[in-house]
């Protein structure tokens, strides 16, 4: 800079110099009149104009030596005053140096935030693609890999994104990738824990790294339903500017409010497919789902040569226990006795509210006598059940017929036989247990 402000200087003094030389030429020669030596001074401030710019007018001033009356010694003077005038108009023309180096920072930060604008704008449409992607998730695994891999494609500068789903402040971690496209799972922490259960963001920085925790919000219950509610979090941790922090955290917002959206669609649409597959007083299979894995299970069994057990139970005198002590009593002693067959009955078994008062099990790889005797834990788990403490009096029994699946028996007429030994245990005397032949 020092070196090309030295070649302004030359360059002005030198045209400068020459237009006082050939004023003077002007005064002195007589082939030259002192009209002609002013349009020359001119020239060369036209000359000198597209490489100097205004000081260049300096070099119109020693014309005025030329004016009627001057002489020599005004063309001196008016030359020096000329030159000053250059020095001057070249120090006013000179930017401030700090002036400079500021406005070069504000135009880059200007560039840098336009950058960051332009990137940020280009997301929306991602954001729309990404709500129509979970708004077509059926399951809560499917749910959160769209979520995870749909935030690590908005910003794909997070070190890592993660998705926690679970009831309150019991998170498991569905789905998860790092910057390099690998999965990265870890134990929900205390910090997980705190946004599932308080549905609150939490924005955590350490020096250029940013974490942020976003809540998903999956239930949509009434004020006041004992149900512990469906929560999910979205982790993502990310090396981030500060003029870029904003903007990241309106699109993380963003893609909570969309995941939570997306995941009490889940939600509905599981609640909807439990709704038809179990009973909804007792939290049993329905009659449907359990005919269908009754065939499924007959099928392979038979296949497999593995034996298969069906346990009817039919509770007794059901309909006058409803009229001596209402309906809702009855069906408070119905969801007792589904607690009392859960806990009787294997782990593998597949318990079912076949009817009205009806209920039934389906049994695999066991033998006759093991389902002989658990028959009868079934029997007396029944009859030991107190639907309610502070009413004694309210006991119900219930009669039992089993059957083992033959070699060339359907399914279905397995259950027909388990059924007609049920039947008999009721006609001879009830509260007992009767096998299929």
């Amino acid at each position: 800079m020092a070196f090309a402000t030295s070649r302004m200087l030359s360059a002005l003094a030198g045209v400068v110099a020459a237009s006082a030389v050939t004023a003077m030429a002007g005064l002195l020669a007589g082939g030259l009149s002192p009209g002609l030596a002013a349009v020359a001074c001119g020239l060369w401030t036209v000359a000198a104009w597209p490489s100097l710019g205004l000081p260049a007018l300096a070099a119109l001033v020693p014309a005025l030596g030329l004016l009627p009356g001057a002489g020599p010694l005004a063309l001196a003077g008016w030359s020096v005053a000329a030159l000053g005038l250059a020095l001057v108009g070249h120090h006013l023309g000179q930017p401030d140096p700090d002036q400079l180096r500021q406005l070069r920072n504000e135009l880059r930060d200007v560039e840098h935030e336009r950058n960051l604008l332009s990137r940020h704008l280009q997301r929306y449409p991602m954001l729309i693609e990404t709500s129509l992607e979970l708004s077509a998730a059926r399951e809560f695994d499917q749910f959160a890999g769209v979520l995870c891999r749909r935030t690590h494609e908005i910003l794909p500068e997070a070190a890592e994104v993660l998705v926690f789903i679970g009831h309150g402040a019991e998170q498991t971690c569905r789905a998860s990738v790092d910057r390099r496209g690998r999965v990265c799972p870890r134990e929900a922490g205390i910090d997980e824990r705190f946004v599932a259960s308080e549905a609150r963001s939490l924005i955590r920085r350490n020096q250029d790294e940013l974490r942020a925790l976003i809540p998903l919000r999956g239930d949509r219950r009434q004020a006041g339903s004992d149900a512990v509610p469906l929560r999910g979090v979205l982790a993502v941790r990310l090396q981030l500017g500060e003029v870029g922090d904003r903007l990241v955290l309106e699109v993380l917002d963003a893609l909570g409010r969309l995941g939570g959206l997306g995941l009490a669609a889940v939600d509905l649409v599981y609640q909807a497919r439990s709704l038809a597959l179990h009973d909804d007083l007792t939290g049993l299979f329905g009659q449907h789902e359990f005919l269908r894995r009754l065939d499924e299970q007959a099928a392979a069994c038979r296949r497999r040569g593995l034996s298969l057990g069906v346990l009817m139970c039919d509770l007794d005198r059901l309909k006058l226990f409803n009229d001596r002590f209402g309906h809702a009593a009855g069906d408070t002693a119905l969801r007792a006795v589904a607690v009392a067959l859960r806990k009787a009955l294997p782990r593998e078994a597949i318990v079912c509210r076949y009817g009205g008062e009806e209920f039934t099990a389906l049994l695999p790889d066991i033998a006759p006598a093991a389902m002989a005797e658990l028959a009868e834990k079934v029997r007396q788990a029944v009859a030991e059940t107190q639907p309610e403490a502070a009413h004694q009096e309210r006991q119900v029994t219930a009669s039992l017929g089993w059957a083992m699946l033959a070699s060339d028996e359907t399914g279905r007429a397995l259950l027909a036989r388990a059924d007609q030994a049920c039947y008999r245990a009721k006609a001879g005397g009830r509260n007992r247990v009767e096998a299929a032949p």
